[in-house]
């Protein structure tokens, strides 16, 4: 994660871990806040539940007691932790309402805070708001299309700059020449890592660069920093 770019890009290769000054624990809305993260909660939801349905029941519920009480007292440490154990307790609280006959077996076993699943479905979450993020990016600064490279050169990621150039315009209908993509290749991706650690900074309390640096590594996301200055 230390390696430098090559020397045509070194004024974009510097990544700041902690440049976003907004977590989680001071959040104006506690629901208003955690909706960002409804796909990955759901999916974990729908795992314990079996149920679409009931997932979403239980994801209502949720949010209802963020409405009325925020974060309340365990509102510190990671944010992937405390919703968690929201889900879990969402999860059990929905099957209680249901007639003892018809209450369906919970899969507590797949929702444990370091369990392989519900990080991927975290870093996934986390990834999709990067993506938004680099997109709204190019929105803003329609000349340098960040977006388009970056993500045309991720589902091709063994074809040459010439071949990206053609998908890109072919895909987009973006005519973007072989000596652009040099240029801003090394932007979108430094952009995208720079949207990626702020995403990890504003899910933790108090966060510093070692902590979200070893989120990162934990996440499996370290591969997005490869070769940039941190």
């Amino acid at each position: 994660m230390s390696d430098a770019l090559s020397s045509d890009s070194q004024r974009i290769s510097t990544v700041n871990l902690v440049r976003s000054s907004h977590p989680w624990t001071q959040a104006d809305s506690a629901a208003g806040f955690v909706l960002r993260y409804l796909i990955p909660m759901r999916r974990q939801l729908i795992d314990i539940l079996g149920s679409g349905s009931m997932a979403d029941d239980s994801l209502k519920l949720l949010l209802g007691h963020l409405v009325s009480a925020g974060f309340g007292e365990h509102k510190q440490g990671r944010l992937r932790d405390f919703l968690l154990r929201a889900i879990r307790s969402a999860a059990k609280t929905r099957v209680a309402d249901l007639p003892e006959d018809k209450r369906p077996t919970l899969d507590l076993d797949s929702a444990t805070i370091e369990s392989k699943t519900w990080l991927g479905y975290w870093r996934d979450g986390l990834l999709e708001r990067a993506w938004r993020s680099l997109e709204r990016h190019e929105h803003a600064n329609p000349k340098v299309p960040v977006y388009a490279v970056l993500n045309t050169a991720t589902a091709n990621p063994k074809v040459t700059p010439a071949m990206l150039s053609k998908l890109i315009k072919s895909e987009s209908g973006k005519d973007i020449s072989e000596a652009q993509i040099n240029e801003w290749l090394p932007l979108a991706r430094t952009l995208f890592a720079q949207f990626i650690a702020d995403e990890v900074a504003e899910t933790i309390e108090g966060a510093n660069k070692e902590a979200v640096k070893r989120e990162i590594i934990q996440l499996g996301l370290a591969s997005a920093f490869s070769g940039m200055q941190i």
